[in-house]
């Protein structure tokens, strides 16, 4: 429980980080909220291993240090709540969230190291290699995945936390480790909360926070458009 808390803690510092310096250092922010979003999957990974018996803990140290599927399993928050931001470039181009880059992970190494460029023949600083609007892809990704992660992290803190946690990380588990789709998972949930009406319980604070969740980005884009 320590972990999974600290994990999604770090994952929104890194957000906040990236947000404040987006402006001036666009090429660093980048590479703050692609590592924020690791955090993100990596709490993600560490509530699904509440659900693991001790011989099953090689899944868990397998992905401990594989950025690419820690970056990618952050998106799987999505399967508890459909809730997304997307990015529209000045000519109507949508960016939904995967990475402009051939991976994901290349986002943090050109945000932060001076490469070599082949094409080019010349070495290319972060500052050049980073466009505003991948910058702002990254951010606005991270925000709505951390702010689901955030409030399913409240709903199983508020209440009998040891039951919730390791209830709820059979949710988190099959979503790690099966071939699950957005529309698989109000069946999932019905019979999850069927069981006891301690779980009923849980969803319910599940539904609320989430529903917080979707009223405060909301409301948050509200005011960043009203320039407030």
């Amino acid at each position: 429980m320590d972990g999974y808390g600290k994990a999604v803690s770090n994952g929104l510092r890194l957000l906040e980080a990236s947000i404040d310096l987006t402006g001036e250092f666009p090429d660093v922010a980048l590479g703050l909220a692609e590592i924020g979003q690791e955090e993100i999957g990596k709490s993600l990974s560490i509530l699904a291993a509440f659900s693991l018996a001790r011989n099953q803990w090689s899944w868990f140290w397998s992905a401990w240090k594989d950025h690419q599927l820690k970056a990618h399993r952050a998106f799987l928050y999505e399967l508890i709540s459909p809730l997304r931001l997307e990015i529209r470039t000045a000519d109507g181009v949508r960016s939904l969230g995967p990475p402009l880059r051939q991976k994901i992970t290349h986002e943090k190494e050109f945000s932060f190291y001076v490469n070599f460029d082949p094409q080019l023949g010349q070495f290319v600083s972060p500052a050049n290699a980073v466009a505003a609007i991948e910058t702002h892809n990254r951010a606005a990704t991270l925000l709505y995945l951390a702010v689901i992660a955030w409030h399913v992290r409240a709903a199983l803190d508020e209440e009998n936390p040891s039951f919730r946690h390791k209830a709820f990380s059979e949710i988190a588990f099959r979503i790690c480790s099966e071939r699950i789709d957005q529309q698989d998972m109000p069946e999932i949930f019905a019979e999850f909360e069927s069981r006891s009406e301690s779980h009923k319980q849980l969803m319910t604070a599940i539904r609320t926070r989430l529903a917080e969740g979707k009223d405060f980005l909301t409301s948050s884009l509200k005011r960043a458009q009203s320039g407030d």
